[in-house]
């Protein structure tokens, strides 16, 4: 069995594995700025720019294309394959409050990776962005910075990965946290929380033994979702 987190986005994102224990079994990192790749060029899938006169929607397809192409390298190099009923994706949902112009290309990537997953027989859930962010620090309005600095005693992640920054926050300076880095810790959390979920299912967990943060993600209801996580099918094709 194999859990994956999957933190997608269009010039960057993250993915991560983990085994049957919980613990990281491989990872991948995507970005288009090439100085990473000095970094952990063993995980590194490096997106190209677009052109000087390529076509926008051109250059859209062409980058999805990168995008597939470079899980379909990860699945060989790790032996594993999309088309198992063993494998649970954790993927998380849409940031609807998001002014981003390229929501609807996310959704074409994000679709497809679906499709191919449903098709495959794996089990998928849906996280929305609040979730990774309360299941990871135990509050909603959390930085970059927490979240991966929650993920580090589980998932070393390299230092040249963490790109800091000043912003302002409360009408304070704040340092905050950018790059692969950020991805990649979401992606765990991710498949964190899916592990977590399987254990609770399986009775080798018990809710108890959660903090209260992580409890509160399995037991809570929204308007969206009525009905508590752990009573909640997964999305599969039957």
């Amino acid at each position: 069995m194999r859990i994956f987190g999957l933190d997608i986005s269009l010039d960057h994102g993250g993915m991560v594995v983990l085994d049957i224990c919980g613990k990281v079994f491989d990872y991948c990192f995507f970005t288009d700025i090439k100085n990473y790749a000095k970094v952990d060029p063993d995980h590194l899938i490096l997106l190209s720019k677009k052109k000087k006169e390529e076509p926008k929607e051109t250059f859209r397809l062409r980058r999805l294309n990168e995008y597939l192409n470079g899980l379909w390298d990860l699945q060989r190099r790790v032996k594993i394959s999309w088309n198992s009923s063993l494998y649970y994706f954790s993927i998380e949902g849409y940031s609807y409050a998001s002014q981003s112009t390229s929501i609807c290309q996310i959704a074409e990537l994000t679709g497809y990776l679906k499709h191919m997953i449903f098709e495959g027989g794996g089990y998928i859930r849906i996280h929305d962005p609040l979730t990774v962010k309360l299941f990871s620090t135990g509050k909603g309005n959390c930085t970059k910075k927490e979240v991966v600095e929650k993920a580090l005693p589980y998932f070393k992640i390299s230092e040249g990965l963490i790109k800091r920054k000043v912003v302002k926050k409360e009408d304070k300076k704040v340092e905050e946290f950018n790059g692969p880095s950020t991805d990649l810790a979401d992606a765990y959390f991710l498949a964190r929380m899916l592990y977590t979920e399987l254990m609770l299912r399986k009775g080798t967990l018990t809710l108890d033994k959660l903090s209260e943060n992580e409890r509160r993600i399995f037991l809570r209801t929204t308007k969206a979702h009525p009905v508590n996580l752990l009573d909640r099918p997964f999305i599969r094709k039957d």
